[in-house]
């Protein structure tokens, strides 16, 4: 069943059926992440647009990976660290090349990480109950 799911899914991202309904979310994603990411990343010396083109790859990474993937398949919580997960690589991914991997890159990230995980739990939560309607898979029965 969750096989079928995913191949769902991917048939549904292929044939172009991601129309205007998640932009929202995607939009959602950019500008609070934008506002965590900045707290961090212009504290290390990063310019404003280096943010927000951050931003803006890690929103449609991490809503296509985990909120159109993954939360279908495995559920909120499972969506959530995955979220977090690909957060914290992309901010480690930003950060190390230019200051090296010290502690504090590394919590700075897990920091980063943390908060955008638990604003992502609640917009998991906003994607199940609006964008997904149409398409509800029995998963959120």
């Amino acid at each position: 069943m969750k096989t079928i799911t995913f191949i769902h899914t991917i048939k549904k991202v292929l044939k172009g059926v991601v129309t205007m309904h998640h932009v929202k979310p995607i939009l959602i994603k950019f500008i609070v992440y934008s506002i965590l990411l900045s707290l961090v990343l212009l504290f290390y010396g990063f310019s404003i647009p280096a943010v927000l083109l951050l931003s803006a790859l890690l929103s449609v990474i991490t809503y296509f990976l985990g909120d159109v993937f993954v939360l279908p398949l495995k559920g909120n919580f499972v969506a959530t660290i995955v979220d977090g997960g690909t957060i914290f690589l992309g901010v480690l991914i930003w950060i190390v090349p230019y200051y090296g991997l010290y502690f504090s890159t590394l919590a700075s990230a897990l920091f980063v990480a943390f908060v955008v995980s638990v604003s992502e739990w609640f917009l998991h939560i906003y994607v199940i109950g609006r964008v997904d309607r149409e398409d509800r898979e029995p998963v959120y029965d």
